[in-house]
């Protein structure tokens, strides 16, 4: 159901590797950043802006999973989420380049504060940092995958701590434990792989109503294809891909 969406490859890729997943937050405050440069992925389709608004000239848009150098943090317009960081792609020497903090994901700093972090374990693992929205998969400790994901939104809650995948679904009907007329209700929705890591109903799966995740996703944020979404009811989530 979404063909004209780019999709990484997540769950098909990593259901066979899953024993243990880490799930904590923050890995780093995004503030830190700000004094020194950092390397960092875009996550979706990014416009590349002349200053830190969307009233501000496109000079060219970057795909997902574009590289960039991030060279300071300034407070710019709010487009979703809450999220009023810019993040200049330029020197401060050139003309400015601002992409939307929304739209980023650390990866490395030279300060230390970002980057994929060391799996604590052998054997197989996924890390997911709540503050960054992003998730790690690992394989004797060697990096075997990474995707942006969307945890809870603000009045729910992702659950942190170290857990170990105890029942796999494919595929899968999810029903929601809230009555109808709950503001937390939804109808019964296919799943393609579900991986439940917390009794309660606790998952790591696919989910095709979403388009975009990373950053700022598990608040009130808009989705290019869906609208105006919440983050989920207390579940971990990413794309899935056919390949």
């Amino acid at each position: 159901m979404q063909e004209n969406v780019k999709k990484l490859n997540f769950l098909g890729l990593l259901v066979p590797l899953l024993a243990i997943i880490i799930a904590f937050s923050p890995l780093s405050s995004r503030d830190s950043l700000a004094s020194s440069t950092w390397t960092g992925t875009t996550t979706y389709a990014a416009n590349v802006r002349t200053g830190p608004s969307t009233g501000f000239s496109i000079v060219t848009v970057y795909a997902p999973g574009t590289t960039v150098t991030v060279y300071a943090t300034v407070t710019g317009q709010v487009v979703w989420g809450g999220i009023s960081n810019w993040y200049r792609i330029s020197s401060l020497s050139s003309s400015p380049r601002f992409i939307y903090g929304g739209l980023v994901s650390a990866t490395t700093s030279t300060n230390g504060g970002g980057g994929a972090p060391s799996p604590t374990a052998a054997g197989k693992e996924i890390v997911v940092s709540i503050s960054r929205e992003w998730m790690w998969a690992y394989e004797n400790g060697v990096e075997v995958y990474n995707s942006a994901v969307m945890t809870a939104r603000p009045s729910l809650s992702t659950p942190t701590g170290t857990y170990h995948i105890f029942l796999k679904l494919h595929p899968t009907t999810f029903t929601s434990p809230w009555p109808y007329g709950s503001s937390y209700w939804y109808p019964p929705t296919f799943i393609n792989y579900a991986l439940e890591w917390k009794a309660g109903g606790f998952f790591l799966h696919d989910s095709w109503w979403h388009s975009v995740y990373g950053p700022g996703t598990n608040g009130w944020h808009y989705d290019p294809k869906f609208g105006w979404q919440w983050g989920t009811h207390g579940c971990i989530i990413g794309p899935l891909s056919g390949h």
